[in-house]
């Protein structure tokens, strides 16, 4: 099969889309457009090279010479400003336009910068989406001692432990009631908020900025509780909002972001999407969410990339998990914990052996909260995703009864 396959994109989804397309024998033309002219980047990796974990190297899991080995067209520096997708054309900023056999949309997400007075355009507001952010933030932190970290969502908390290990404090803030808002049951949520105040982390919740302004060395922070305060930076951690602004909805069916079936095509004729650009399948629910997640965009580029080059792919869906380290606790968060109507049990210590959120619809787990036991992790995941199945989902009649007994049980599990 030969043409052009057009791709929207240089991160995970995309670059994914492109190998999976050369693997699959499309030996057409394959051509990448993106506003950025940098190797593709992986901002999930950045809190770990600022940790000093990883290299900054490993932050780019293709590496530089992906684009020549797959015999790439690269088309960078220029962003997409319109996508027709009844004429199959795609025009970039400059007026170039391209024509394309298939294309797969696959242009990531954005951090949402909050419209408050003094943050937009501040030169010490700061983001972790991109390589350029990264550094930039990084060169700002020797000088430092306070930090506003702005969102208590899982890049806020790996944000806040990054300021502390390096000595900085840090008040971490959210107009919710609770950390992690999106993903975490109330319970365990308060869990991590006394864990994170043990490390020195000013953790205000229900309290939101107001207005800044520039300082002599920071910036000066007004909150809505009437207290100003004086920071070096405000680090920006309230979410991610789908590059699809050239996405015409009269020609493209949207949602939060682009909707795609399993085999991530989009209501358009061959036109794809994937990754934080696209809202794919739940595997547990069945419909069609949003998931923003690196492995989940790789995953769906891949199925992206082998139907476009003529195979015929599915994916199977994905779900919401997060597993990360937040100082010496290690949290996992699989599922739905937060559904209003299931029924939860929590088992063991965070600091004694390992704690579990068990959250079930009817008699079926749905989702898990686990800290300090993930290696539990798999097969808790396996067990949800059997949730379906006649052959073995993990129902909680399988737990002995009696709050002691279901402890025992958990603990034999995992220790």
């Amino acid at each position: 099969m030969f043409g052009r396959l057009v791709i929207l994109g240089n991160g995970g989804a995309a670059l994914s889309a492109a190998q999976a397309a050369r693997r699959s024998g499309y030996a057409g033309e394959i051509c990448i457009i993106s506003d950025t002219d940098e190797a593709s980047f992986n901002p999930m990796l950045a809190p770990y090279y600022l940790k000093g974990e990883i290299p900054w190297e490993r932050c780019f899991p293709f590496g530089p010479g992906f684009y020549r080995s797959h015999d790439i067209a690269c088309c960078f520096g220029a962003p997409v400003e319109h996508l027709d997708a009844v004429n199959q054309e795609v025009m970039v900023a400059g007026g170039k336009r391209l024509s394309y056999d298939r294309c797969l949309i696959a242009t990531g997400a954005s951090p949402v910068v909050p419209t408050i007075p003094g943050l937009k355009g501040s030169r010490r507001a700061f983001v972790l989406r991109t390589a350029s952010s990264v550094k930039r933030l990084e060169e700002t932190l020797p000088s430092s001692r306070k930090a506003i970290v702005l969102g208590a969502s899982f890049v806020g908390l790996k944000s806040a432990e990054i300021l502390r290990r390096r000595k900085i404090n840090v008040v971490l803030l959210d107009v919710a009631d609770q950390v992690l808002p999106r993903d975490a049951h109330l319970k365990t949520a308060a869990l991590l908020k006394s864990y994170f105040e043990e490390q020195g982390v000013d953790v205000r919740l229900g309290c939101a900025l107001e207005g800044m302004e520039g300082a002599r060395e920071g910036v000066s922070c007004r909150f809505s509780d009437g207290v100003v305060e004086e920071a070096d930076l405000v680090l920006v951690c309230a979410g991610v909002r789908p590059n699809i602004g050239f996405v015409d909805p009269a020609q493209v069916t949207i949602g939060e972001a682009v909707l795609v079936d399993g085999r991530m095509r989009t209501s358009a004729e061959n036109l794809y999407a994937a990754g934080d650009a696209s809202q794919g399948i739940n595997i547990l629910s069945g419909e069609r969410e949003w998931f923003g997640a690196w492995q989940s965009a790789c995953l769906q580029g891949r199925t992206a990339g082998r139907n476009m080059a003529g195979r015929d792919a599915a994916y199977g869906g994905s779900m919401q998990e997060h597993i990360s380290p937040f100082f010496d606790w290690v949290y996992a968060q699989i599922g739905n914990v937060q559904a209003s109507d299931a029924r939860r049990i929590e088992l063991g210590d965070p600091r004694q052996g390992g704690y579990a959120l068990l959250a079930f619809e009817g008699d079926v787990l749905v989702g898990v909260s686990l800290i300090n036991c993930t290696g539990f992790a798999g097969a808790l995941r396996s067990a949800i995703v059997r949730r379906s199945q006649s052959d073995g989902p993990l129902r909680v009649d399988c737990l002995p009864t009696g709050s002691e007994a279901a402890h025992g049980f958990f603990c034999a599990c995992i220790l």
